[in-house]
């Protein structure tokens, strides 16, 4: 089995990203929401992107692998997935500047992120409905 190993990779990224968020709240002394702090609006929504996407992905990639999809395919998927959240939530956390709480940089490695993200998800979609329909 193939999937455990990127459920176990997703699960420390999202311990990873849950951590940054507690650090930001002991830090700012912000104990509920984002309190308009835009540092912590971008902790949060890292770390809220990141579960939103996970779940569905794993679920997905677990059926591929339960319905025989190559290891080599589910692999490359799963790597695609993982390069994505990494590309978006550095874009988050670290590459994109902000003034008044304006995007004034190009969000190259979000966008970069969320196609790999998309095109992952997709894929699998698109396997899942061939592997159960056709």
């Amino acid at each position: 089995m193939i999937t455990p190993i990127y459920s176990a990779l997703l699960a420390l990224m999202l311990v990873g990203l849950s951590v940054h968020v507690i650090r930001g709240r002991r830090l700012m002394s912000i104990g509920l929401g984002d309190f308009n702090n835009i540092e912590m609006m971008r902790r949060i929504r890292a770390q809220a992107n990141f579960a939103e996407y996970a779940p569905i992905f794993l679920i997905l990639l677990g059926f591929a692998e339960y319905n025989r999809l190559p290891h080599w395919a589910v692999h490359l998927i799963a790597i695609l997935f993982v390069v994505g959240r990494v590309m978006h939530a550095y874009s988050l956390l670290r590459a994109e500047r902000y003034t008044d709480g304006k995007l004034i940089s190009k969000p190259l490695f979000r966008i970069s992120g969320m196609v790999c993200t998309l095109t992952s998800l997709i894929v699998l979609s698109l396997i899942l409905l061939i592997q159960n329909v056709l």
